[in-house]
């Protein structure tokens, strides 16, 4: 199973600017299977330096939004533990780790873990990106 119980191949794109300010970075993309459309999400990521950690926002067309806080797992890893607000009733039981990957200038992956909870988190699902230049 991929995205949401979709099986096969998942196309992605993803829209990476610093908006509204240079102090957010806003991730904007769309998955489509066979070229059908299935969701687009919006993410606002910006660090809190009082708490000295990331803050993690996105929005799913889905209808359900992800908040969350982070920090770097490792040199190349910005994770983040998510809470959903308005969480879907099938999430119910499961805890969420988001993460952003850098693999060099042009390539990135995004992705999740997920666990029951008190269970070991494995990977639900990962996207990896690497720049258009046009």
């Amino acid at each position: 199973m991929d995205q949401f119980g979709e099986r096969g191949v998942l196309e992605s794109t993803l829209e990476c600017t610093h908006e509204p300010s240079e102090r957010f970075v806003q991730l904007r993309g769309e998955t489509r299977k066979d070229g059908k459309f299935l969701n687009r999400a919006v993410t606002f990521i910006t660090y809190d330096s009082s708490a000295r950690s990331y803050v993690y926002n996105r929005i799913w067309s889905y209808g359900f939004i992800e908040n969350g806080l982070g920090a770097w797992k490792d040199p190349k890893t910005l994770q983040f533990q998510i809470k959903f607000v308005n969480e879907p009733s099938y999430f119910k039981g499961t805890v969420w780790r988001s993460f952003i990957r850098f693999y060099s200038d042009n390539e990135i992956s995004t992705g999740l873990y997920t666990a029951k909870k008190g269970q070991r988190y494995r990977l639900y699902g990962e996207n990896k990106l690497s720049r258009e230049v046009s």
